[in-house]
This record gives C-alpha cells, sequence and structure tokens, in this order.
C-alpha cells in the first residue's frame, strides 16, 4: 500500500531515549520520506491543474474574441485614422443582402454655409439670387440674400434615400433655421444643430459629433469647408472646397459619388480615410 504522509496520524511520544530511540529514529525517517513524496505528488497534480484551467481560459477567450470586438470612443478621446486601420474594420460584402443604411443609423452631418448654401447682406452681382431670409439684430430687420450650391437639392434627395440627414451649423438659429426650412422642401434633414449647440474653442467653434452619434462614431460623417469644425473628431471629417458664387461647381455630385461609395464600410471613418474621392473634395 501506498504511503502518504498526510494520511498519517502522530503517535503517542517516547520519552525513553535509549529503549526506544532507534525505533523512533526510523519512523520519523519513514514519515518524513512518505511526507516529501506526499508534497511532491500534489504539487504535480496542482501544477497540472492550474495548467489545464489557464489552458482552457485561453482556448475560451479566443473563441469569444471572434465574435465580439469591444472598442470605446468618446467625444474626448478619438482613435486616430492609423489606429481605426489597425483594428481592421471589415468591409461589407455581398451589399445587396445587407440591411439598409438608415436601419443602421449612419448619419450624413453637414455643414450650411460655403457648402451647401452661401449667403450675403448685399445682393450677389455675378448669380442669381434663390431665396432672401430677414433676420432681426438688435431690433433692425436685416435681409440675407441666398444662393444655393449646384446641385443641392439633388443631393440632399440622393443621400437621404440611403443615411439619416442632419445639417450642423455655426450659425445662429435666427437665420439659420428660415434658411433651412425653404432648402429642406421635402424635409430629408431629420435633425438640425445651430451654434448654441458648438463648442468654442478660442473664438471658434466645432461642432461634436458624439451630439449626433451618442454611442458609435463609427456611424457618422461631418461634410465642412471649415477643418476646425470637426477638429473634435478628426477622422470623421470629409472637406469640401469652398463655395460662393461658382456656379460651374459640381462638388456635390462627387460628393453623392462618394457617399455610394461608403456602403461597404462598417465603420464611416475608414471610407473618409480611404476612399479615393475623398481626396478630390480637398
Amino acid at each position: 500500500m501506498a504511503c502518504h504522509g498526510f494520511l498519517l496520524k502522530p503517535t503517542p511520544r517516547s520519552f525513553g531515549r535509549h529503549k526506544h530511540g532507534r525505533r523512533n529514529n526510523r519512523y520519523q525517517h519513514h514519515r518524513t520520506r512518505c511526507s516529501a513524496a506526499a508534497v511532491t505528488a500534489a504539487g504535480s497534480i496542482f501544477t497540472s491543474l492550474n495548467m489545464s484551467i489557464f489552458t482552457f481560459h485561453i482556448r475560451l477567450w479566443r473563441c469569444v474574441s471572434r465574435f465580439f470586438r469591444i472598442a470605446t470612443t468618446t467625444s474626448s478621446s478619438t482613435p486616430s485614422r492609423r489606429a481605426t486601420m489597425k483594428q481592421g474594420y471589415k468591409k461589407l460584402k455581398n451589399h445587396e443582402n445587407q440591411p439598409h443604411r438608415n436601419d443602421m443609423k449612419r448619419t450624413i452631418v453637414l455643414d450650411l454655409d460655403e457648402t451647401l448654401v452661401h449667403s450675403s447682406m448685399e445682393p450677389p452681382v455675378r448669380v442669381n439670387v434663390d431665396f432672401m431670409v430677414r433676420i432681426k439684430i438688435e431690433g433692425a430687420v436685416i435681409p440675407m440674400f441666398v444662393v444655393k450650391r449646384p446641385g443641392v437639392d439633388e443631393f440632399l434627395e440622393r443621400i437621404s434615400k440611403n443615411y439619416r440627414v442632419a445639417v450642423f451649423t455655426a450659425g445662429l438659429p435666427e437665420y439659420a433655421s428660415q434658411v433651412l426650412d425653404k432648402l429642406d422642401k421635402n424635409r430629408v434633414i431629420s435633425q438640425r444643430l445651430y451654434r448654441d449647440s458648438c463648442t468654442e474653442i478660442s473664438g471658434r467653434y466645432a461642432k461634436d459629433l458624439s451630439l449626433v452619434a451618442r454611442t458609435d462614431l463609427g456611424s457618422v460623417l461631418l461634410v465642412d469647408d471649415n477643418p476646425f469644425s470637426y477638429s473634435l473628431q478628426p477622422d470623421n471629417g470629409v472637406h469640401i472646397k469652398q463655395f460662393v458664387d461658382d456656379m460651374e461647381d459640381q462638388e456635390l455630385l462627387k460628393l453623392a459619388e462618394f457617399f455610394d461609395g461608403c456602403y461597404q464600410y462598417e465603420d464611416l471613418r475608414d471610407a473618409a480615410a480611404s476612399e479615393p474621392l475623398s481626396n478630390e473634395l480637398i
């Protein structure tokens, strides 16, 4: 029978130094040898058990990580384009089998002045006025003459079929709301944000996209002629040339084609970084 030290019971101690000394020494030596063997065996068992548990945890984590990707985004800390590329956002396949982009709640945020329209307090000389709005400033009524960017009506209709459309402007609501009422005849713009929603930094206005996409910044892009506007989330910005009075301008047509190509990206920030058409807009 195998001898295990942790099963031995203590025996009465002998006080005889000569009569029982040799037998007690043999017993002590035998117990010590059995205890050492038991400790070694127990250590091997626990080591093997710990390795099995560790290996199981590693395999379980690898299986889980295949199905879930942990990502955190905040308005104050936005990953750089290099960081987003490292995360490996996958391109969508089989476009016709994918959910409609409105169902995925992807949003295109548009600037207003010099992006969709150009406004001035004096009638323009080189172009015709599309409409006029009147605003009150310190009790005085001031007319604003508005020229629409070429193709703006078609552009809004086109992107609204596949995206949620919002406007984020640094203009005052007394002015911008009137312009949008006249511009958005078919009511395709679902959200309006004005200067009071901007973040003022050293007298300049930045637009925080977390007000539009609270949990997923990969589902929103901001089109603006001023790069400072998307300085809080630079990876979400798409630059467009400033519009004043060039009636041969084709930028909105290029932009619509660009958004058509965004469908294959799970994360719209990858589209802004990788799509060749985006470079033509700068």
